[in-house]
């Protein structure tokens, strides 16, 4: 077994025991041999380019799995030590550097955004009448919380054409190819353009996926004073060590960047080469909702961190009480059964089979480009799947976590 940190770009399949909540726990033989052998299936029928794979219990290596390659045409083999482009999984990384900002006493949840940038003082929304659609004033103001769980009404420009006209006229769209590239502004820019786009529904109405934790980013920039990817290092990347993780692939490490695939015909093929890729030098949008890259290891202390209530080796990046509240619900039921706290989605799962099944919080998110994480802080335990597919397809994920959830063994 290996403690994180240790990484090694070999396979690891052992059983390990933990005490945690609730006695000890472990993962059976056949439940790690099963996502295994599960990884490798899809590899070899063509529907994986390449992936890596980590099951952590109780700071624990139980599995690091990699399989297949990061270029299907240069036979380059997928390793541990991969970097892939984490799209969307930035989103928790942004929420938690927000929320040290948030300890220090640089804004509350439910300041208003226009306290911070003022554009947003006067807000406008979208709203049908009959087959007209007219403009009117926001209800209210939106604020830091509403940034944080997705409520502003802000998307990200596509769907239904009334909305996407304003985000086109403002340049404030993904582009080609693939819709993989960021807008071509700066996140300042970006946020005073956001601010004159009307929101597709009154603040605070619903869940509305979009470019929320780029205005986070912008926001972070203006309580921290610096820019967002210096803030981030210093506050987040850094104490985690996360040192392969970042808005760009420098020079020393581009061999071993993966390349992002698509499917054609239904058979996989290159979209973004990754000795091509414009993640190489990286964007004038530094996007916290979606632009860091990140290898599997680099991630697995952000997770690791999540697991133990905001510790990481002995030094304190969150207090217990602000993940507490990053990981509660803050939708109010505006999204049905779907429940979002300040970064994560939440889901109640169950751990163990048969008799032995026991309720448990998973917290959540993914990534553009078929990347995945879920931890489980009860049972002290987390997985990662990094993969370079677009468009985005969580199936690898679905098929191998569940697996381990159902090998959990409480050996009381």
């Amino acid at each position: 077994m290996k403690r994180l940190g240790c990484w090694c770009i070999f396979s690891i399949a052992v059983v390990i025991s933990t005490v945690g909540v609730g006695g000890e726990l472990s993962i059976s033989a056949s439940a790690l041999a099963q996502a295994k052998q599960e990884l490798q299936t899809q590899v070899d029928a063509g529907k994986v380019a390449g992936a890596s794979y980590i099951v952590v219990l109780d700071g624990m290596t139980a599995a690091l799995e990699t399989a297949g390659q990061r270029d299907i045409e240069d036979k380059t083999p997928f390793t541990a030590d991969t970097i892939v482009r984490i799209y969307s999984m930035s989103k928790p990384i942004t929420s938690v550097a927000a929320m040290k900002l948030y300890e220090q006493g640089k804004f509350r949840l439910d300041d208003p955004i226009s306290k911070y940038i003022p554009a947003f003082a006067k807000t406008t929304v979208l709203e049908q009448d009959g087959d007209e659609v007219k403009i009117v004033p926001a209800q209210r103001q939106l604020t830091i919380r509403d940034v944080m769980r997705h409520t502003t009404g802000y998307s990200y420009g596509d769907g239904n054409p009334n909305p996407r006209k304003y985000y086109e006229r403002e340049g404030l769209r993904y582009r080609p190819p693939a819709g993989m590239l960021p807008p071509q502004m700066t996140i300042q820019q970006a946020a005073e353009a956001l601010a004159r786009i009307p929101a597709i529904h009154q603040p605070g109405a619903r869940f509305t996926y979009g470019f929320n934790t780029d205005l986070l980013g912008r926001l972070i920039e203006v309580w921290s004073g610096e820019t967002l990817d210096k803030y981030l290092q210093r506050a987040v990347l850094d104490p985690l060590e996360m040192v392969d993780t970042g808005f760009s692939v420098p020079v020393a490490k581009r061999d071993r960047f993966a390349t992002c695939h698509t499917l054609r015909d239904g058979k996989l093929a290159i979209i973004d080469k990754a000795s091509s890729s414009e993640f190489n030098k990286g964007f004038e949008f530094l996007s916290g909702g979606g632009g860091l890259l990140s290898t599997i290891g680099d991630y697995a202390n952000f997770c690791q961190m999540l697991v133990d209530q905001g510790e990481f080796k002995g030094r304190r990046l969150l207090n217990p009480e602000t993940l507490k509240l990053m990981f509660t619900d803050q939708l109010n039921g505006v999204a049905g059964p779907f429940h979002f706290g300040l970064g994560f989605a939440i889901m109640e799962i169950e751990l163990g089979s048969g008799d032995n099944v026991r309720k448990a919080m998973q917290y959540s998110w993914g990534g553009f480009a078929s990347t995945d994480f879920r931890v489980v802080p009860e049972a002290k335990l987390f997985q990662i799947i990094m993969r370079q597919r677009v468009p985005s397809s969580h199936s690898l994920a679905n098929k191998l976590f569940p697996v381990i959830y159902q090998g959990i063994v409480d050996a009381r």
